[in-house]
């Protein structure tokens, strides 16, 4: 009997391409990207004092170059601020601004709404296990 299922990899690319234009649609409204949103999201639900853009990398598993631009369009539109740390001046501290505290509930509202939409249909203990084996997917590929 022939496997016709595809490819796991394949269909969590597909899921991403609908999620990104889905959310950046919504996200429009309110001036930012998919990208922009997630790296305001790590920086609203972080626990530390001072946050460098290494963190931000890191904590998003994304690579310099794509993190700088996204830092200095949101640092443009004005919801970021980057000041040199006190200790080491080639480091750079990034700070949330009003005007990205004053969008953080719209933001989480949109992707909230996008979630239900997500999981339409699931009963909680789905979700929960779909959250768990995604969870594990991300741990499988992530670099070490």
């Amino acid at each position: 009997m022939e496997d016709r299922s595809r490819p796991i990899g394949f269909m969590i690319k597909q899921i991403n391409n609908v999620y990104e234009k889905d959310l950046n649609e919504r996200l429009r409204k309110i001036g930012i990207t998919s990208s922009q949103c997630a790296v305001l999201d790590y920086l609203f639900h972080t626990s530390k004092d001072e946050v460098s853009q290494r963190d931000v990398e890191k904590g998003l598993n994304l690579k310099n170059p794509t993190v700088t631009g996204i830092l200095k369009r949101l640092d443009e539109k004005g919801y970021i601020l980057c000041v040199p740390n006190a200790r080491d001046k080639r480091k750079k501290n990034i700070y949330l601004t009003e005007k990205a505290y004053d969008i953080q509930r719209r933001m989480e509202t949109d992707r909230r709404k996008l979630d239900r939409e997500l999981t339409r249909g699931m009963t909680k203990r789905e979700v929960e296990s779909l959250t768990k084996n995604l969870e594990k997917l991300l741990y499988n590929i992530a670099d070490p």
